[in-house]
């Protein structure tokens, strides 16, 4: 059997380590917490701000495009991705950002169901990404020489993204976001009210719940248990589950948690590696250059803040366009990381797993 060096096995199956691995997964939950606690209702647009601009819901999507121009192996990991993910990031940005402003524009009622496409791919990007860094944990138990998982899990698995992604847009489109309340949180068809009751927002919970519970039955079958893992998809299920209940708040726990794997995600595939064909940034500028790539964002963030002693005077109008350019930035990255992260295809597996450390 393959010696595993210390590190590793002390790990016991983490992804970045314990500490690490906790403080993405439990302190969205604890800040979002602490701002209920503070503020109650009223605390939802700082917690949001917070999740959009520091925790890193909206910051990381500049991060693909810097992987990209840093790491050329990532763009050219089959002969046609560069010209595929160049070229559609490109026309996604344009579409999106006519979209977006066309609608504004011209019929500003609608701007909601814009902003309900935007959600289908977002909510379609999050549970994709939860699902491949649950992939992460399985290849890190079989570093462990742990055994693989069961054909259930798999096939659990598999269904993670087409189940949620249903629920959580039923709920998002049709259910009202709260009790007593008679719209959806995104108004897709201005001035109609939800379609369904309240209570349906119950009975999509009990059902993904349902899902969630068959899956962590299965993973806490499996000899020896990884808790990592089990405490991964018990943390999603639970953000989806809140994401359901009460939307915004949901919306902000799980884009925090997401925002921040994608930040040490990043960082892991920026690192250099050996074998490495190209110069890039050494292992010490990784961070700097994630911050500093990211830094323009978080002053379109501070443009909006809730803090008023920070907000910078800024003319008519500025944050509003700006918003719709980092709009269709994130569009363009959800097009772009679809193709950087498609295991399926041997050549981008590859690539991937190498930058990732699972060579």
């Amino acid at each position: 059997m393959t010696t595993l060096p210390h590190n590793l096995t002390a790990e016991r199956g983490w992804l970045h380590g314990a500490a690490l691995d906790l403080g993405i997964l439990l302190g969205p939950w604890v800040v979002v917490a602490a701002l209920w606690a503070a503020r109650g209702g009223d605390g939802a647009s700082t917690a949001l701000w917070w999740s959009q601009f520091v925790l890193g819901n909206t910051t990381h999507v500049v991060l693909t495009f810097v992987l990209l121009a840093a790491r050329g192996d990532v763009l050219r990991a089959t002969p046609s991705q560069a010209r595929i993910v160049v070229a559609g990031s490109l026309l996604t940005f344009a579409l999106s950002w006519a979209l977006f402003r066309g609608v504004q524009a011209a019929v500003p009622d609608w701007t909601d169901f814009a902003l309900a496409v935007a959600a289908i791919f977002g909510t379609h990007h999050r549970l994709s990404q939860a699902k491949g860094i649950w992939s992460l944990y399985n290849l890190r138990g079989a570093q462990l020489a742990r055994p693989a998982p069961s054909g259930r899990e798999r096939s659990l698995q598999q269904h993670w993204v087409s189940v949620g992604l249903v629920v959580v847009m039923v709920a998002w489109l049709f259910v009202p976001s709260g009790p007593g309340r008679s719209f959806p949180l995104l108004q897709a068809i201005p001035r109609e009210p939800a379609m369904l009751p309240y209570a349906a927002a119950y009975l999509l919970a009990a059902a993904w719940l349902a899902f969630v519970a068959a899956l962590l039955v299965e993973l806490g079958r499996a000899r020896p248990r990884s808790a990592p893992k089990v405490l991964h998809v018990g943390t999603h299920g639970a953000a989806v589950t809140l994401a359901i209940l009460a939307p915004v708040w949901g919306s902000i726990v799980w884009g925090a948690i997401h925002g921040l794997e994608y930040y040490f995600l990043c960082a892991r595939m920026m690192r250099p590696r050996e074998g490495d064909a190209a110069p890039g940034p050494s292992a010490r500028w990784v961070w700097p250059l994630m911050l500093l790539s990211m830094a323009p964002l978080f002053l379109v963030g501070l443009a909006i803040s809730p803090f008023a002693a920070v907000r910078p005077a800024l003319p008519s109008g500025w944050a509003e366009e700006a918003l719709i350019v980092v709009n269709a930035l994130v569009m363009a990255h959800y097009f772009a990381d679809a193709f950087i992260y498609r295991f399926r295809i041997p050549g981008v597996r590859q690539v991937a797993l190498r930058r990732l450390g699972f060579a």
